[in-house]
């Protein structure tokens, strides 16, 4: 009796270890994300400052709770960075250092400078990374883009863009993280419209000059809860 012949072409990649550094909401939505995605991943360490909150995140998602970045990051071949803005940067030097694959929440960082930086450095380790500018993966946001670069739509003349919400420490996402200037940097333009002026460069195109007023209403210093802007595009 003839042997049944053996499965032919390369065997599946081996499942992905993922980590997480920073434990919060955000972290919370990425880890569903990877569930639904159906992935083949294998989920590894998280780390957070905050015991209590990483060890509610490894009940819920099946992580384990590690003691330190580093023992994170060894035991990874790709991390999430979810933590402070403030902290991105070094963050993301250390992961590319090691050779892992990041995915980093926005904003980058605190300036367009740091932000280079970043993928400057991440290019050099050669590593695959990704900034959370996740609208560009809309349904919404692709559609308006196919409907706008259509050749019979013509030139796009002007867009009004208008973003009405809670400012960042409030509602459904509130954190008194982000009323700190030395953590996040800025408010609601940096931390939440980042989304707004990325859908336009992504659906409209590359901005070319920007002038712009905010204002501050609640009082938290260096935290701009309001803005309004008007942009030239090329």
């Amino acid at each position: 009796m003839t042997a049944p012949a053996s499965p032919s072409g390369p065997p599946p990649p081996a499942p992905l270890r993922i980590g997480f550094l920073g434990a919060g909401l955000i972290a919370t939505y990425h880890s569903k994300s990877l569930r639904h995605s159906g992935a083949p991943v294998e989920r590894r360490g998280v780390f957070d400052p905050d015991t209590a909150r990483a060890e509610a995140f490894a009940a819920a998602s099946g992580h384990t709770v590690y003691a330190t970045e580093d023992e994170v990051l060894d035991d990874c071949d790709a991390v999430y960075i979810c933590t402070w803005t403030n902290e991105h940067p070094r963050l993301l030097a250390k992961a590319a250092a090691k050779g892992r694959h990041v995915f980093c929440e926005k904003p980058l960082a605190f300036t367009t400078a740091e932000a280079i930086a970043m993928a400057e450095a991440a290019d050099a380790a050669g590593i695959t990374h990704q900034v959370g500018l996740v609208l560009r993966r809309s349904p919404a946001y692709l559609w308006a883009r196919h409907l706008v670069t259509a050749p019979e739509a013509g030139r796009v003349m002007a867009v009004v863009f208008r973003d009405d919400q809670f400012i960042p420490i409030q509602g459904h996402y509130a954190s008194t993280w982000r009323a700190d200037r030395d953590l996040v940097g800025a408010g609601t333009l940096l931390e939440h419209s980042i989304h707004d002026v990325d859908m336009l460069r992504f659906v409209v195109g590359d901005v070319v000059a920007v002038s712009a007023n905010t204002a501050n209403f609640h009082g938290h210093d260096g935290i701009e809860d309001v803005c309004t802007a008007s942009l030239r595009f090329a």
